[in-house]
C-alpha cells in the first residue's frame, strides 16, 4: 500500500506537470514565432518479486511510477500571415534569425522587428538583428524605402531616389533543435544538445527564405492541446483515486484488532 502510494503519488505529479506544459503553449497560442512544447515520460525502477527462472511466464515485477524523461519543442512551420510591416519578416523554411546584446548571442524565430534611435534593426527587446558577417544591419537616416529579397538583401531607398544595400541577414540552424533552450522574449540560447550553430545565409544551402511583411505564428494547436489538456486531467482524477483507495486501505489495516 505504502508502494502504491508512492507509485501514484508520481503519477499525479507527472500529470500536473504535463498541464502546467500545456497551460503554457495555450497561453502563447498567439506569440509570434512560439514553438509547442511537450512532456515525455518514463516509468521508474522495478521491484522484482519473482524471478523469471521461477516461472515459466517470466518475471513478476511492480514498478514504482513515473517521472518526466525530457522537455522538448517542435519546430514545426508555423503558420504565415501578412502584416503590411516593411520590418516583419518571416523565414519561410529551416533556420533563426541570430540577434545579439553585447556579447550574448540568442535565435529566435520571432520577426517582429523595428530600427532603434540610432537606425539599427532590432528586435522588441533591442537585440540587434546580425547579418551575415555578425554585424549590425543599420539603415540611412534619409533612408524611405526598405525592401528585402527573399534571399535577405536588405535595399534602402533615399529622398533622392537613389537606392542602398545595407547588408544581408544572416541565418543559423541546429543539428539538433529541439535541444536549444527557451531564454524567454521569444529566444532560445545554445546548448550541448543543441549541436554547434551552423550559419548560413537565407535561400541558400538548405536554409528558408525571408517574406518581407509577413509574421510567423505560434505552432500551437489549439485543439490538440485542449485533448492533451482533457487527457492530463483524467490521468490525474485517476491517479488521485488510487491515492485515496491506497489510504483507505491503510486506514483498515491501523484498525484491526486481535
Amino acid at each position: 500500500m505504502i508502494r502504491a502510494l508512492w507509485t501514484a503519488a508520481s503519477g499525479m505529479e507527472a500529470q500536473q506537470l504535463s498541464v502546467d506544459t500545456i497551460a503554457n503553449n495555450l497561453a502563447n497560442v498567439n506569440t509570434t514565432g512560439y514553438r509547442r512544447a511537450r512532456v515525455s515520460f518514463q516509468d521508474l525502477f522495478y521491484e522484482t518479486l519473482r524471478s523469471g527462472g521461477a516461472s515459466p511466464v517470466g518475471p513478476l515485477q511492480v514498478g514504482h511510477g513515473v517521472a518526466a524523461a525530457t522537455g522538448q519543442r517542435a519546430f514545426q512551420q508555423g503558420p504565415v500571415e501578412p502584416t503590411g510591416n516593411p520590418l516583419d519578416i518571416a523565414i519561410e523554411g529551416e533556420g533563426f534569425f541570430a540577434v545579439s546584446a553585447g556579447d550574448t548571442t540568442s535565435y529566435t524565430r520571432d520577426g517582429n522587428f523595428r530600427v532603434n534611435a540610432e537606425g539599427i534593426i532590432v528586435n522588441g527587446d533591442g537585440y540587434m538583428l546580425q547579418d551575415e558577417g555578425g554585424g549590425e544591419l543599420q539603415l540611412p537616416d534619409d533612408a524611405r524605402d526598405i525592401s528585402i529579397s527573399p534571399d535577405g538583401i536588405i535595399t534602402a531607398r533615399a529622398a533622392d531616389g537613389s537606392s542602398q544595400q545595407i547588408g544581408q541577414i544572416k541565418l543559423v540552424r541546429f543539428v539538433n533543435a529541439g535541444g536549444l533552450e527557451a531564454a524567454g522574449g521569444n529566444l532560445f540560447r545554445e546548448t550541448e544538445a543543441s549541436g554547434e550553430v551552423q550559419e548560413g545565409t537565407p535561400a541558400a544551402e538548405g536554409f528558408g527564405t525571408i517574406c518581407q511583411g509577413y509574421l510567423e505564428r505560434s505552432n500551437v494547436s489549439v485543439v490538440e492541446e485542449m485533448v492533451s489538456l482533457i487527457v492530463a486531467q483524467r490521468a490525474y482524477e485517476l491517479n488521485s483515486k488510487a491515492v485515496q483507495s491506497a489510504d483507505e486501505m491503510l486506514g483498515l489495516a491501523n484498525n484491526l484488532r486481535r
